[in-house]
């Protein structure tokens, strides 16, 4: 350890610290500052654990803490009230934060830009704030937050974050002021006494077999409490929303199926204990084959990825009127295939929970988007009753359906079922990148035909989407892109087929859109090529397939009220390129 001193919002501070420790680590766990949130560490590229370094703007997780000695640091926490009133009342009156996780950041830059300069134009804050990634509300209402401080300070205007709550009126966002200035905690923003650290030791390739999991180095090292692996799971070690085929632990002589999978836990009396224990367990790797491609893994014969379900998760199939003998007789046609990636949701907090003993269960505070589906698998994996938990969800910092999926949960509660202490357990963004399910990549075929006049005749589409290496909730996710396949259109004839698939990829859930995404680009892409091929504009051809009240999707669903499609292609007519 060594000894490092700075003052810290006007307080001469003296730490022992470890040699490579960060400035965001020390002000978190030994300064007890919460403003500055850890969103990237340590890559320095979101700007959510932005602090004030001799009055300039340095982002804290790639800043070395004995780099800092005798400088002088500045967090939100050391503003004046007026400042933090400002601040907070600005962002809140622009509507400039949601889930506000990187709101802190944001509002320290704005800080440090009206320092320099009081009346910034839009262009000028745009590029202050360059450096900060915020996954919510698309910087504009944060620039106009900006411009609201700017004004405040100079008494052009009174800010007025609320309203009285009449019928018709916007409310400002709940918990949205200490949300600006860092004060509303996340989950890894919390303490319990006597609390543990957990990090989690990840599989190193997409599949291999587990033949030796060591963990010796790591429970010698001082400060290690336990050192949890799949022997150490009381109960069920399956789990999953909808199938139990996500293995919480893969056991000695088990094989992995991505990178996500988790080999071991520790859970040590710091962080950085932790995570220095984590990288101490040797596992013995026999390096196999994986299947990358969901086309290879429903071919017969095909290896079976996931044990506990077979390549073809799921077969989404259905049809309606004749569609070759339409395709046949349509005056034109067009096929093509479309291909969408895997898209990363890119909350900014990453996963986290702490979970503290209660009784002859624990309390678990949870970021995840379901507590009832939490509680019924964390009470399986620890051999519990369900009335044996109680998860409290504690607002997250962005989800946009990747956090529906168990991640640390089931790990920080079986630590803390352990050692019978709290144990918070909080990912890496690279961790979580690898961890948490992502955007389903399809790969669509599309066989769409019209009559003369540009008026749908048939549509013809195959669907496969990579689920990955579990379920999730893959099947529901092609169900949904299925029905969606012919878009908001006109069609009486149709024959859809959406596959889920298997594969040793990270596994594919929710995202927002749930499949209609995706099957969009397809199929408007099909309505651009036919438009081509009739002599119509794109808009034209839209108009005339548009679906209105009493038109019947291609599902089978009637719609009977408040179909909004041909107004909304009226209100964008004369801007349709």
């Amino acid at each position: 350890m060594n000894t490092v001193s700075f003052t810290l919002n006007g307080e001469l501070t003296e730490l022992e610290i470890y040699p490579d420790e960060s400035l965001l680590d020390t002000l978190r766990e030994r300064c007890g500052i919460i403003s500055t949130k850890n969103g990237c560490s340590p890559q320095g590229q979101c700007g959510c654990c932005l602090v004030l370094v001799d009055g300039k703007p340095r982002t804290s997780c790639a800043t070395a803490t004995e780099k800092i000695a005798g400088r002088d640091i500045i967090t939100l926490e050391g503003l004046s009230g007026d400042e933090r009133r400002l601040l907070s009342e600005a962002f809140v009156a622009a509507a400039g934060l949601q889930c506000g996780f990187c709101i802190p950041g944001f509002a320290l830059r704005t800080k440090a830009l009206l320092e320099k300069n009081p009346t910034p134009s839009r262009p000028e804050i745009a590029k202050a704030i360059d450096a900060h990634l915020c996954r919510c509300t698309g910087y504009k209402k944060i620039i106009d937050a900006v411009e609201l401080v700017s004004k405040a300070r100079l008494g052009e205007i009174t800010l007025q974050p609320g309203t009285d709550g009449h019928v018709g009126q916007s409310l400002a966002r709940f918990q949205g002021l200490a949300t600006v200035l860092g004060d509303r905690p996340y989950v890894d923003d919390l303490k319990a006494d006597g609390m543990l650290h957990g990090a989690v030791v990840l599989s190193a390739y997409a599949r291999a077999k587990v033949v030796k999991i060591d963990t010796s180095k790591a429970e010698a090292l001082a400060g290690v409490v336990k050192v949890a692996t799949y022997q150490d799971v009381p109960g069920e070690r399956w789990y999953g929303l909808i199938y139990a085929d996500w293995e919480g632990y893969i056991a000695e002589g088990e094989e992995t199926r991505c990178v996500g999978d988790v080999i071991a836990s520790v859970a040590a009396v710091d962080l950085q204990t932790a995570r220095l224990a984590a990288s101490l367990v040797e596992v013995e790797y026999e390096v196999l084959e994986p299947t990358l491609d969901p086309a290879e893994s429903i071919k017969a014969g095909a290896r079976q990825v996931n044990p506990k379900k077979p390549n073809r998760l799921s077969t989404t199939a259905f049809t309606r009127g004749d569609v070759d003998k339409a395709l046949a007789s349509s005056a034109h046609t067009v096929t093509g295939t479309w291909q969408t990636q895997r898209i990363e949701h890119l909350f900014l907090e990453p996963e986290s929970s702490l979970a503290v003993p209660r009784g002859t269960g624990l309390h678990l505070y949870s970021q995840g988007q379901g507590v009832f589906d939490d509680r019924r698998q964390v009470a399986s994996f620890l051999g519990l009753q369900p009335e044996e938990i109680f998860v409290e969800l504690v607002a997250n910092g962005g989800g946009f359906g990747g956090k529906e999926d168990m991640t640390v949960q089931p790990h920080a509660a079986l630590l803390c079922f352990l050692t019978k202490r709290p144990v918070k357990l909080t990912l890496s963004r690279e961790e979580s990148v690898r961890v948490h399910p992502k955007r389903h990549p399809i790969t669509m075929t599309f066989t769409v035909g019209c009559d003369a006049d540009g008026r749908l005749t048939a549509v013809k589409a195959r669907l496969l989407g990579d689920t990955g290496a579990y379920a999730s909730v893959g099947g529901k996710v092609l169900e949904r892109a299925a029905g969606h396949a012919c878009g908001p259109y006109r069609v009486d004839n149709v024959g859809i087929e959406a596959i889920a698939a298997y594969t040793n990829n990270p596994p594919c859930g929710a995202m927002r859109g749930f499949g209609a995404n995706q099957a969009n680009f397809a199929i408007e892409g099909c309505l651009d090529l036919l438009a081509e091929k009739v002599g119509l504009d794109g808009w034209e051809l839209r108009w005339r397939n548009a679906i209105d009240v009493g038109d019947t999707l291609s599902t089978g669903q009637i719609l009977e009220k408040s179909v909004g499609l041909k107004k909304t292609l009226l209100a964008v007519k004369d801007g349709y390129l």
